[in-house]
């Protein structure tokens, strides 16, 4: 893991292991590749980029296509230990109900900042 950016790091290292985690933005999936292989999470992502989304499918992720803007309907209250929104803040435009959407449907969340 010595390569990895040292958000990854910083993540990695509050994710508990085999928990459920739900990465909104989740680009092209090296975040949560990372958290399946090193704390055997069970993972789940959000992405508005096809190009990422075919990305995340080709390391077994799976992702729906999605604008979190546009809020999180299809996930029960409570339904991840971890809501990840790492590097995305500066492009969500409904900043107060993407995290009001996060909080809804996780235990916690994590909002990381560059």
């Amino acid at each position: 893991m010595e390569n990895q950016p040292l958000d990854h790091k910083i993540i990695c290292d509050i994710i508990k292991p085999e928990t459920k985690v739900l990465d909104l933005g989740c680009g092209d999936g090296e975040l949560l590749d990372l958290l399946v292989r090193y704390k055997k999470i069970k993972a789940s992502g959000v992405e508005l980029n096809e190009n990422a989304i075919y990305k995340c499918v080709e390391r077994g992720l799976t992702v729906l296509h999605n604008d979190i803007n546009e809020g999180l309907r299809g996930y029960p209250d409570r339904s991840f230990d971890y809501v990840l929104l790492n590097q995305k803040m500066q492009e969500v435009s409904k900043v107060d109900f993407v995290i009001e959407e996060s909080l809804r449907v996780g235990k916690k969340v994590i909002v990381g900042f560059s």
